[in-house]
């Protein structure tokens, strides 16, 4: 029952994070959404600044258990790839404005935060590492430092800037295949590329 009331107050933390500035959510507002009382919301986090960053840490953690998820499927690396951009464009997308509450909130992001996001990430990077090397020995992929190429893909797809082509009306699939694309073949002309 705990980890079911813990559950419901980050449930209700990052839909308010996800739709406001950081600044605009009370902690009032994350216990209506809880639908628990103020003093329990306070029993399990101190502060909406810890909130905050458990919020972050598990959202890391989601995209751990979707790249394992992906890694693990008996497919060509080329679709993990597309799968991997497929499904964090589609959960970006669906909360695009929490993108907006980490850049507006840089200073939140303490020493010891941005370590524990640090440790997340490389996580995901070793995860990521491991398709391009199944990529590399099934030939589709150039033999190139596998994690530097892991790196620049999540580089991709999380960079701060992933909002200004998620923000317009264009279809998911097609930015699914213009990134896809991106990745697997860079910025060069095929017919240019000698030169």
């Amino acid at each position: 029952m705990p980890e079911d009331t813990k559950n419901k107050i980050l449930e209700s933390a990052f839909h308010l994070f996800s739709k406001n500035n950081y600044h605009a959510v009370s902690m009032t507002q994350i216990a209506k959404g809880a639908e628990i009382s103020k003093g329990t919301l306070y029993w399990y986090f101190d502060s909406k600044e810890e909130l905050f960053r458990e919020t972050a840490v598990n959202g890391l953690d989601y995209f751990y258990e979707l790249f394992e998820e992906i890694a693990e499927k008996e497919i060509s690396s080329y679709k993990k790839i597309r799968n991997l951009i497929e499904c964090v464009l589609k959960t970006l997308i669906e909360h695009l404005d929490m993108l907006e509450v980490f850049r507006n909130n840089v200073e939140l992001i303490s020493s010891d935060f941005k370590d524990a996001i640090e440790a997340k990430h490389k996580k995901n990077i070793k995860i990521v590492t491991r398709i391009v090397e199944q990529g590399i020995a099934e030939g589709l992929i150039r033999s190139e430092n596998p994690n530097n190429m892991a790196s620049l893909i999540l580089s991709v797809l999380f960079t701060p800037q992933i909002k200004e082509i998620l923000d317009d009306d264009e279809v998911v699939e097609n930015k699914v295949n213009f990134i896809y694309d991106f990745i697997m073949n860079g910025i060069s002309r095929k017919e240019q590329s000698d030169e």
